[in-house]
C-alpha cells in the first residue's frame, strides 16, 4: 500500500475520513476519555499532537467552546494538510522530540500514539513539561504493551501504517510511570478496547483494506475511502454486539491506557523504589488506578 502514488488532500477527503472516524467505536471511546480527562479548558491554550487526524479535528470540534486556543502538532506534511483542509489554522511541523514552542507556552496538552513512535520517550516527556505551564495538566493515550491475538493477527494482516514506523509496540504501567516520574504526577487513568471491541475494529480494517486514521496512500483515495466508509457502515451492527460481549467479559484486560497527570514545577530525575515483591511503587499505583477505573 505504501507504494501507491500519493493522493491529493481534498475537502471531500477529509469528510470522509471524519464520516469513518464517526463510525468507529474505538476511536469515538478515546474521543470521551480525552475530554472527560481534559475537562475545562475555557480561555486557555491548548496543544493537541495526536497523529490521528479526525481526532485532532474531533476533539477541537467538541472543545471549541469557552474561547479556548487550540493548536496542533502534525507528524508530516500530509497530517498538516489534512488539518488544513479541516479548518485548523494553527498548526506546527516538528522532529521528535525537538518541538518548536517557548516555554511554558500551553496551559494543557494531549498527546495521543505519540511515545510509541519515539527512539527515547523520557526526552520527549522532558520537551512537553518544558512548554507547559506551572500546575497544569497533560492528557496522555498509549497502547498499552501486553502479547494479544489482537496485536498477532494485525502484524499478520499487514495493518499498520508504512508512513509511521512503530518503535515500540506500547508500554506497561512501570514503563509509563517510568517515564512520568520526573516531571509529571498521575491524577487519573483510565482504559479502554477490549478484545471483541478491538477484533471487531481490526476485521473492519481488513475489509476497508486500509488503516482510516494513517496517511498513507491508500487512507487518502476517495474511492478506496468510499469503500471503507461503507465497510464502517455495515459493520454497525458487529461494532454493538462487540462491546455488548465486552461488556459481558468486563474482566478482560484493556488494549489502551489514557491518563492524567499534573506538571510538577520542575524536572528532577527520580529514583523509584521498590515494594517487597520486586514491583515499584509507581507501577503497584497505575495497576490499581487502572484496576479501579475498569471496575
Amino acid at each position: 500500500m505504501s507504494d501507491e502514488a500519493p493522493h491529493p488532500v481534498t475537502a471531500e477527503v477529509v469528510q470522509l475520513r471524519m464520516k469513518i472516524f464517526l463510525r468507529s467505536p474505538l476511536r469515538r471511546k478515546l474521543l470521551v476519555r480525552t475530554m472527560r480527562l481534559l475537562d475545562k479548558i475555557n480561555g486557555q491554550e491548548v496543544l493537541e499532537t495526536s497523529a490521528d487526524d479526525a481526532l485532532g479535528i474531533a476533539m477541537q470540534n467538541a472543545g471549541g467552546g469557552g474561547g479556548a486556543v487550540w493548536s496542533s502538532l502534525a507528524t508530516s506534511e500530509t497530517h498538516a494538510e489534512l488539518l488544513a483542509e479541516a479548518g485548523v489554522t494553527r498548526i506546527h511541523l516538528a522532529r521528535l522530540p525537538q518541538l518548536p514552542f517557548e516555554e511554558g507556552a500551553f496551559d494543557a496538552i494531549v498527546a495521543s500514539e505519540l511515545l510509541e513512535y519515539v527512539e527515547k520517550p523520557a526526552e520527549l516527556m522532558a520537551e512537553l513539561h518544558r512548554i507547559m505551564r506551572s500546575r497544569t495538566r497533560l492528557i496522555l493515550h498509549v497502547r498499552r504493551k501486553r502479547r494479544t491475538l489482537v496485536g498477532l493477527f494485525r502484524r499478520w494482516a499487514g495493518l499498520t501504517d508504512p508512513t509511521r514506523p512503530l518503535v515500540r509496540p506500547g508500554f506497561t504501567p512501570a514503563e509509563l510511570f517510568d517515564v512520568l516520574k520526573d516531571g509529571f504526577d498521575v491524577q487519573e487513568t483510565t482504559g479502554y478496547g477490549r478484545f471483541f471491541t478491538e477484533f471487531a475494529d481490526l476485521l473492519a480494517e481488513l475489509f476497508a483494506g486500509l488503516v482510516p486514521a494513517t496517511c498513507e496512500p491508500a487512507a487518502l483515495d476517495v474511492r478506496r475511502l468510499k469503500r471503507a466508509a461503507a465497510v464502517y457502515a455495515a459493520f454497525t451492527p458487529i461494532f454493538w454486539l462487540a462491546e455488548i460481549l465486552d461488556a459481558v467479559f468486563f474482566f478482560l484486560p484493556d488494549h489502551h491506557m489514557v491518563l492524567r497527570a499534573k506538571r510538577r514545577m520542575m524536572w528532577v530525575p527520580r529514583v523509584t523504589p521498590r515494594l517487597r515483591d520486586g514491583r515499584n511503587i509507581a507501577e503497584a499505583a497505575l495497576g490499581y488506578k487502572i484496576g479501579t477505573a475498569a471496575g
